[in-house]
């Protein structure tokens, strides 16, 4: 009774109304008449307005209670990562998947296109199980989807393993380096003595045809605009553009391109063939680190490149070179270990050092190295590490980060000055 005497008193009216009907809330139509004009004072009728705007606040809190008690309890559930579930959001959204972890905080879902959604209680409306088994989404229905949401400015082709969206024409060009990257990655780490898996959904590339549209996308799914490309580890997707810098000529730009969609490519092949976790902490210098070392042509096609100095990523090697010389470069391997802010605050030190170090660790340590990727692997590793563990997992697999930090730089003095030697 005090909710109501604090809003106004003829608010008894409205309880009244709700214990002869036994309801929480009725439109306040249903039960009032408005008088005709004729048949009442002005006092009658300012009253009777008012206790219909009251009513209208009443019938506000009513649904604000029960979108507040509509979230379920997952403590209530035992939810299996091997069926697929229906679930409705408070906003009513509808997602098909499976649970893949869950517990009162929340819950990880992977629908059936390979999307991942985060959701916490106070977003879940309600789900049901609606088969024991979880099937993800095939070529042909995700490439439909992908047709009708890029529209006919855009093709979609098939590779074995991608769903690439590009402008219309020259399948060579944009879908087969996707594939052929795909293959050199996987081989690059079975090589090494990685288990690795067939992707479980097709992967999606999108090749934008101007910046603009890309910064539309990206301003859409709040993601940096400052690019060329990026790998959405939630979406699973790649977007890019293909860059066209009006004074430099086509093959500089196309080469721009491709060293971004080889980076990005990298990052989207090695979490969906299980080298990163796409639901878990992956350290940021492990995976930005293998994504740099992939952009040398001597890592992305060894077979046709198998000297050192093409595995060399000269961009990278001059920044370093340059950091050393200013003095800002020690102490860093600590700070790439223990968390990922560097990458927010210098993220030109922190991309060369992420890229020499894991150069360093893959020539120098590479069993060492394939063991360390194998322990985050592992699913409850990725799904709980934390800063403080970050370092243990490091000094476990090489020891003291101050020497791994000495060997880096003995390894960077030794490297060539330039790419002709």
């Amino acid at each position: 009774m005090r909710l109501f005497h604090l809003l106004s008193p003829d608010l008894w009216v409205v309880r009244r109304i709700a214990n002869y009907h036994r309801i929480l809330c009725l439109g306040p139509f249903h039960v009032l008449k408005l008088p005709r004009r004729d048949q009442t004072s002005d006092v009658d009728m300012n009253r009777t307005i008012r206790r219909l705007f009251n009513i209208a606040i009443f019938l506000c809190l009513c649904s604000a209670v029960q979108v507040g008690q509509s979230q379920v309890s997952l403590s209530d559930f035992s939810l299996a990562d091997d069926r697929t579930y229906l679930l409705q959001t408070v906003e009513g959204h509808r997602y098909a998947g499976r649970v893949d972890f869950y517990d009162r905080s929340g819950l990880v879902m992977t629908r059936r296109n390979g999307r991942i959604a985060i959701l916490k209680p106070d977003e879940i409306k309600a789900i049901k199980e609606v088969d024991n088994q979880f099937y993800p989404q095939n070529f042909q229905q995700m490439r439909e989807k992908l047709q009708k949401e890029f529209g006919s400015k855009y093709v979609v082709s098939i590779t074995e393993h991608f769903l690439v969206v590009h402008p219309p024409g020259d399948y060579e060009k944009w879908a087969l380096p996707f594939e052929q990257l795909y293959l050199r990655v996987a081989a690059y780490f079975k090589t090494r003595g990685l288990t690795i898996h067939e992707p479980e959904f097709p992967m999606v590339a999108v090749v934008l045809r101007t910046r603009n549209e890309f910064v539309q996308m990206a301003q859409q799914r709040n993601a940096a605009s400052n690019v060329i490309g990026y790998y959405a580890f939630h979406s699973n997707r790649l977007i890019a553009y293909q860059q066209k810098i009006p004074w430099r000529n086509e093959a500089h730009n196309w080469a721009d391109t491709m060293s971004t969609i080889i980076h990005e490519a990298t990052h989207q092949t090695a979490a969906n063939i299980g080298i990163h976790s796409r639901i878990g902490v992956n350290p940021r210098w492990v995976t930005e680190g293998l994504a740099t070392m992939f952009e040398a042509k001597g890592v992305n096609n060894f077979f046709k490149y198998p000297n050192f100095n093409d595995r060399i990523n000269w961009g990278r090697l001059k920044e370093l070179r340059e950091l050393y010389k200013e003095g800002e470069v020690e102490g860093t391997v600590q700070q790439l270990i223990e968390s990922d802010a560097l990458f927010k605050h210098d993220s030109k030190r922190a991309y060369a050092v992420s890229w020499a170090m894991s150069l360093y660790l893959a020539e120098r340590y590479p069993r060492k190295y394939a063991q360390y990727l194998g322990m985050l692997q592992k699913k409850e590793l990725t799904s709980s590490i934390s800063v403080s563990n970050r370092v243990k997992y490091f000094q476990k697999a090489f020891g003291d980060p101050a020497a791994i930090e000495a060997g880096v730089r003995a390894f960077a003095d030794r490297m060539p000055q330039s790419e002709a030697k």
